[in-house]
């Protein structure tokens, strides 16, 4: 059913893509310069309706200052020339008709101007923007997102999800997403990645980026896409940046800050961040299991106070990019991270048989948890010729991870007596080192066709040094050599590829790229060398297809094979206790997986719908080992033989009323999974779905509300089943004015409904987890935001080059 399915949406697309009823369309066509008669590159054109002044299309002036605006209907126009710095001008009207199919503006001339103090920018994205290949998310222009942090706000874009007990975050249903800061890939490990966003200010936030479908040019890693975070920025000559504050009170207490600048002149732009975030969150963990011992049941309750988890952290960037000839650019940047986790919490452990307590545990316990993270880059940016751009990115990271935990282990009597029977600390040290290094060339071989080719060649290291005692009553302390061991890890990826563009016509654009990567790791110890030695290549291609149907309806397709490689941690044979029996860990057997995806996706005017159906095998998933004959539990990633998702995404904005703005996007996804436990063959099945919806509301004196909300309805990740989650948000804004910034007020997750529960049940093989993370809180927050420095300046030229992919620099 499946492959007819497939057949039928490719014999529809090929016959909306190659239809030979094509209209003939206007194009619009001129020239922009200065008084001077220098060109104006990327300024701005819009198509107006002359009858009303209604916004038809609109294009950016190219290097040289032309434009074009092709495939205009017949009717009666004006077009609007403008760009920062400038007075704005507007054309003569003019009419299209089949008598005139095109009509030639001639040479526009803008003059600087002279007073900006009336120019006010009335504008403003919308919450959520449907592009071709990707779903923006404008955090910028949220006001519940106001004060909070990137993984809140994360967690409330379409299709995402973010489950904190396992630090992972899935796509419109599926595993294996790679996070980018600004066009550059985030080489930490992904619990690192999920602890940065926890410290990340929103208020710093651009957008978010949700990339289903990557090209080749893209790593392949990550079978989900990527989400590439946005950070803000200023392009404008001069100095200038912004700042803003923030405090408020859930379960605990919070409060942040952060700042950004620019200085721009004509060789030499220096920019940068900085950001602080203190939360304080506590949390409560349960796990539940049940074992079938003979004819007897036995049950283990375990419970985790974590009455105080004061987290601190800060990121910093400074960078500067150098004009150094007309065609390079030089560009270096730094970057600096430091979480500091600091937890206390009192643990207990109930265990019985046949509904009889038979023992009980108290064990109080404290965990460090701090991170830093060091990187420096250089950029090379050449331009040897209009069409023809070399760009170079050089990479070195360096990652500290200290994680020193100490335990006590009471017994409780009936009377709740508590009898110390040992003490346990544990001190883990990890230190990685990346190394990167990537090259990637344009040329735009005619106007129609574009060719792109590059390579990269990636390079980690790491030492996963773990050190368990226990200190016995009225004894020494021991060193437990089971759990103790150093390991070293050594990988290196290269990847090249190649891709072609090409527009068909006026209605069809093509996309082709292969990847071809190449990966060898080595795990082990002076004890065991070679624990994992695997040398592996692989070939991914990817395919584009975007068919016009009309000036308000497109649809495209595309195709693509992904690798999502085993997590460093992952591989790492580390120890985390709940209590005596109940322990996380490593997994130094898992094996990358692989998946191939295919999505369709049709957009009418500002509305689209994607499908989507993808393959993945040997996906990796935390799956509850328990012994049932000891009755102990060990939960770890593990390979799961296949799995299988059908989904569908909806996105629907409307607008009311001039003043109303809603913006709503829906998916469904059906996912069917194989595995086996203790070589048993066992499936999980499930059809969840889940919908975003964001309404601002514009009212009078520069008031604004703003009300959101996401649901996600019960859905397995791996073998275990996560019940329903989602927040309500509300926020209202009060804009001073350009010299006063925006306050903001916001409640988030005004229901407390964002916890996670999740239960696993495999009878036929003796399995019964039920687990829970109570994260939730109402949060209350009061923040404020502003400019500084001078945005009226004209602003420096823009450079349209693989750099900005890549860096989002400037």
């Amino acid at each position: 059913k499946m492959k007819n399915i497939i057949q039928s949406i490719f014999l529809i697309v090929s016959a909306l893509f190659f239809s030979n009823a094509i209209l003939a369309q206007a194009q619009i066509v001129g020239t922009i310069t200065d008084i001077s008669g220098e060109v104006l590159p990327y300024a701005n054109v819009l198509l107006l309706n002359a009858k009303d002044s209604a916004f038809v299309k609109g294009c950016l002036a190219k290097d040289d200052g032309s434009y074009a605006i092709p495939n205009v209907d017949f009717g009666t126009y004006i077009c609007q020339i403008s760009m920062i710095g400038f007075a704005k001008k507007y054309s003569n009207v003019f009419q299209i008709s089949p008598q005139s199919l095109s009509h030639n503006l001639g040479k526009i001339v803008l003059s600087e101007a002279t007073e900006l103090k009336t120019v006010e920018v009335v504008a403003k994205r919308p919450f959520l923007e449907q592009k071709i290949d990707r779903i923006v998310v404008n955090v910028a222009n949220s006001i519940t997102n106001a004060g909070g942090n990137a993984l809140e706000v994360l967690q409330r874009a379409p299709g995402v999800q973010v489950n904190r007990q396992t630090k992972t975050i899935s796509l419109v249903g599926k595993e294996g997403v790679v996070v980018m800061i600004n066009g550059k890939i985030t080489q930490q490990p992904a619990d690192a990645i999920v602890q940065m966003l926890e410290g990340m200010n929103a208020d710093n936030i651009d957008r978010i980026e949700l990339i289903h479908t990557p090209p080749a040019n893209f790593e392949a890693e990550g079978n989900a896409g990527i989400i590439n975070i946005v950070l803000k920025s200023t392009g404008d000559a001069g100095f200038n940046g912004g700042y803003a504050v923030g405090g408020g009170y859930g379960r605990g207490e919070k409060y942040n800050g952060s700042v950004y600048f620019n200085a721009r002149s004509k060789y030499v732009n220096l920019f940068g961040n900085y950001s602080y975030n203190m939360n304080n969150v506590p949390q409560i963990f349960t796990n539940y299991r049940g074992v079938n011992q003979g004819e007897d049941f036995i049950e283990t309750e375990s419970f985790s106070d974590r009455y105080a988890t004061p987290t601190a952290v800060q990121n910093a960037q400074l960078g500067a990019d150098f004009q150094v000839s007309k065609n390079t650019v030089i560009g270096v940047l730094g970057s600096f991270m430091d979480r500091n986790w600091d937890m206390d919490a009192t643990n207990t452990a109930k265990y019985s048989k046949n509904g009889s307590i038979q023992s009980q545990i108290l064990m109080p316990n404290t965990e460090i948890n701090h991170a830093q993270s060091f990187s420096g880059n250089i950029n090379l940016m050449h331009r040897f010729t209009k069409t023809q751009t070399l760009n170079f990115d050089a990479d070195i990271i360096h990652i500290n991870r200290n994680n020193p935990s100490n335990y006590k282990i009471n017994t409780l009597d009936a009377n709740n007596r508590e009898t110390l029977q040992y003490k346990l600390r544990i001190d883990n040290k990890t230190p990685i080192n990346v190394r990167v290094a990537k090259a990637d060339y344009t040329n735009d071989v005619t106007k129609n066709i574009k060719l792109e080719m590059g390579a990269k060649i990636t390079s980690m290291q790491f030492d996963n040094d773990v050190r368990v005692d226990s200190l016995p009553a009225q004894k020494a302390w021991v060193l437990l050599t089971d759990y103790t061991f150093l390991n070293h890890l050594n990988e290196s990826v290269f990847g090249a590829y190649t891709t072609v563009s090409a527009k068909i016509n006026d209605k069809i654009d093509i996309k082709a790229g292969l990847r071809y990567e190449d990966t060898k790791t080595n795990l082990g110890s002076e004890q065991k060398p070679n624990i994992v030695d695997r040398h592996y290549g692989s070939w991914f291609p990817s395919v584009f297809l975007s068919r016009k149907i009309s000036e308000k309806q497109s649809i495209n397709l595309s195709y693509s094979r992904r690798i999502t490689r085993p997590r460093l941690q992952w591989l790492a044979p580390y120890l985390i206790f709940s209590d005596p029996t109940t322990l996380e860990g490593g997994n130094v057997a898992l094996q990358p997986s692989f998946t191939n995806a295919l999505k369709l996706n049709y957009t009418f005017k500002t509305w689209s719908i994607g499908i989507s159906y993808s393959i993945e095998d040997q996906p990796m998933r935390w799956i509850p080992n328990v012994d049932t004959k000891t009755n102990r539990q060990i939960s770890h990633p593990e390979n799961l033989d296949q799995e299988r998702v059908l989904g569908a995404n909806l996105n629907m904005p409307f607008h009311p009323t001039k003043w109303w703005d809603m913006q709503n996007n829906i998916y469904i996804n059906s996912t069917a999974t194989d595995f086996k436990i203790d070589g048993k063959p066992l499936k999980v099945q499930n059809v969840n779905y889940g919908f975003n919806t964001t309404n601002a509301f514009t009212l009078p004196k520069k008031w604004s509300i703003e009300i959101s909300a996401n649901y996600n309805s019960p859905g397995y990740w791996g073998v275990m089943k996560w019940d329903a989650q989602g927040t309500v948000n509300v926020g209202i804004q009060k804009d001073f004015g350009e010299k006063w910034g925006k306050l903001r007020f916001n409640v988030n997750d005004i229901f407390q409904t964002s916890s996670w529960y999740g239960t696993t049940s495999q009878p036929e093989v003796n399995l019964f987890v039920k687990s829970s993370y109570r994260v939730a809180e109402r949060v209350f927050m009061l923040s404020w935001s502003n400019k500084f420095g001078n945005n009226k300046l004209k602003s420096e030229r823009k450079r349209q080059t693989a750099a900005a992919e890549e860096q989002g620099r400037l």
